[in-house]
């Protein structure tokens, strides 16, 4: 994953990760609220060995080293039950040595004589009295037991208390900045992890990135959401201006450009699963190309949950199938749209859809529409219920498949995707619906005041010019 792919990651999760860092920061507070403040008390040993009576330099260096050598023992000796035990008798502690031990740490620096014995305790003063007759005890042990010397002479290892412990002023737990911190790092860590790892696992479609990803096909098309969809589903009838038009605008220019076969103006509009919105795009895709002045002809053969004429309140009670059941003709059930628009309903739903939707008869219908029409627009059901889609796009131009961001997922895509390829079928590209676009993109809106033309306008008349107009 690069650099962009992580910043989007983050800014498409952002609530994931702020939600962390905020339990994050609750845990410290939550911790320093119910934490038991304790508190460090040292006391600082020195530890010498005797040197002989000649006093020499080298006799200095060797009772040094051996000093040295004696400290890094006594680390582990000072928490031995033998030193701590007689602490708790003389402080009459209710513990054992065990127990006490977990509470002491010693340490020494290197090439030092030096020993710091540190009693941790919820009580300042207790903590420096422990520290202090722990300090006692093991002075008498090293001088009377391990370090004990003959009747003749007294021992060459001697151990000082240079600096008694003293009760501490501040507590060394908890620590705030260090506990807010902690749940700050901790929290926007975890955060990120769980964003990335959650956007890793996610397939969902969400614009052009996604579906680059999964495909080389192209996409020839990116519309946004609508929010009046539903009381305009054709968007010359409500905002011809807005993005949602602008889309489907360039959706057909789009198209226009992609490779012609011999029979590309019959296109089919198909999707993956129901809801994608591919009659949303089959509509607005033919009332684009009839803007444009080409003649089209809308054919609904979801002959399963047709929907066409239902969002153009169109009459749906003969149609597709009446023609290829022989009991009506074609021009008998087109009905007019626009002023060069056919729309062909479904008719009454059959039993056996793909066995009609696979005849001779509807590739016949098809290429009579395709002699009368610039472009004939098929709206299908989707491909992985059932195979009608896949058996109309093997015999036509191909396939436009139909992607919702937010709802679709690249493995579905991929899917029928095969779907097509299987049925030998030519996909012509992939448009994108229900994008989540930034308005910047639409920036470059009409002005209010500007006068607007009626096709009516724009035809100009069987030969005159304007310069012959008088008026002009």
């Amino acid at each position: 994953m690069e650099l962009p792919d992580l910043l989007r990651s983050l800014r498409r999760r952002w609530p994931l990760v702020v939600g962390s860092i905020a339990l994050g920061s609750a845990a410290a507070c939550t911790q320093l609220l119910l934490a038991t403040p304790t508190y460090d008390a040292t006391a600082q040993l020195y530890v010498t060995v005797a040197a002989a009576d000649t006093g020499s330099t080298t006799d200095l260096v060797q009772g040094g080293n051996a000093a040295e050598q004696r400290v890094r023992s006594y680390v582990d000796i000072i928490t031995t039950p033998r030193v701590l035990q007689s602490a708790i008798d003389e402080l009459g502690l209710g513990l054992t040595a065990q127990e006490l031990s977990e509470h002491v740490r010693a340490s020494s620096p290197n090439e030092t004589v030096l020993l710091y014995l540190t009693v941790n305790d919820t009580s300042p003063k207790r903590a420096a009295a422990i520290a202090n007759a722990i300090s006692a005890s093991f002075t008498d042990a090293v001088a009377t037991d391990l370090e004990q010397a003959g009747a003749d002479r007294q021992s060459a290892v001697s151990v000082r208390t240079s600096q008694p412990a003293l009760a501490p002023e501040t507590a060394a737990t908890p620590q705030p900045l260090k506990s807010m911190l902690l749940g700050l790092g901790g929290g926007t860590a975890v955060g990120v992890l769980a964003a990335l790892l959650r956007d890793l696992l996610d397939t969902r479609i969400r614009g052009r990135a996604e579906v680059e990803s999964a495909t080389d096909r192209p996409v020839l098309g990116m519309v946004p959401r609508s929010k009046d969809l539903a009381k305009t589903p054709v968007y010359v009838q409500g905002d011809g201006r807005g993005a949602f038009a602008e889309s489907f605008r360039s959706l057909r220019t789009n198209l226009r450009f992609v490779d012609q076969t011999e029979h590309s103006r019959v296109l089919v509009i198909t999707s993956a699963n129901p809801s994608e919105g591919k009659t949303t795009t089959s509509v607005n895709l033919a009332a684009a190309l009839m803007e444009g002045g080409s003649r089209v002809t809308l054919v609904d053969c979801d002959l399963r949950r047709p929907a066409v004429a239902a969002r153009l309140d169109l009459e749906n009670s003969v149609g597709l199938t009446d023609v290829l059941i022989g009991r009506a003709e074609l021009d008998d059930v087109l009905q007019p749209w626009g002023e060069n628009g056919r729309v062909l309903p479904t008719g009454p739903m059959p039993p056996n859809p793909a066995d009609l939707l696979s005849s001779p008869a509807m590739t016949a219908i098809l290429a009579t529409l395709a002699e009368d029409s610039d472009y004939v627009i098929v709206d299908t059901p989707p491909l992985l219920p059932v195979t009608d889609a896949a058996v109309l796009a093997a015999t036509t131009s191909g396939a436009l498949l139909v992607t919702a961001a937010g709802r679709s997922r690249t493995t579905e895509l991929r899917e029928a995707l095969a779907v097509l390829d299987r049925a030998d079928a030519h996909t012509i590209g992939i448009a994108i619906g229900m994008v989540k676009s930034p308005h910047q993109h639409y920036a470059y809106v009409y002005r209010d005041d500007a006068p607007q033309l009626s096709k009516s306008d724009l035809r100009r008349s069987r030969g005159s010019r304007a310069a012959d107009n008088p008026a002009s």
